[in-house]
């Protein structure tokens, strides 16, 4: 059951309306805290056949969203550096509303040229 208080936070932005709604069993969205560059984070991704998104929560106005591809996140081939086809950053509400309006990867109008990565996918787990 959900807090009255938890209700009232959700329900008065938009932005964590949408972040409640992609954590919803189901969604394949899989959350959890992370420290990144000193920073206390709330991290999801979401794997897919072809790729894996991401949504990093710095502050309500601080996010990062990519697609990245799959073999750069799991198993042997697994790269130090993950090879990104796409990422924005923005507000928690923009954000998802511009990971949601990619289209699906196997459309032909998906990103599918490996750009560099932000020094934002460096996760420390030093603290």
């Amino acid at each position: 059951m959900s807090s009255p208080e938890y209700l009232e936070a959700v329900c008065g932005d938009s932005g964590l309306l949408k972040l409640a709604a992609m954590a919803r069993d189901g969604s394949g969205w899989i959350f959890l805290t992370v420290h990144v560059v000193g920073v206390d984070c709330i991290y999801g991704t979401r794997e897919r056949r072809t790729v894996t998104e991401t949504i990093t929560v710095r502050a309500v106005d601080d996010v990062t969203v990519a697609r990245l591809r799959i073999e750069d996140c799991r198993g042997q081939r697994r790269s130090p550096v993950p090879g990104v086809l796409w990422e924005y950053t923005g507000t928690l509400g923009d954000a998802i509303d511009e990971l949601y309006a990619l289209p699906h990867p196997d459309d032909p109008r998906a990103p599918k040229l490996l750009r560099p990565a932000s020094s934002l996918f460096v996760i420390d787990d030093k603290r």
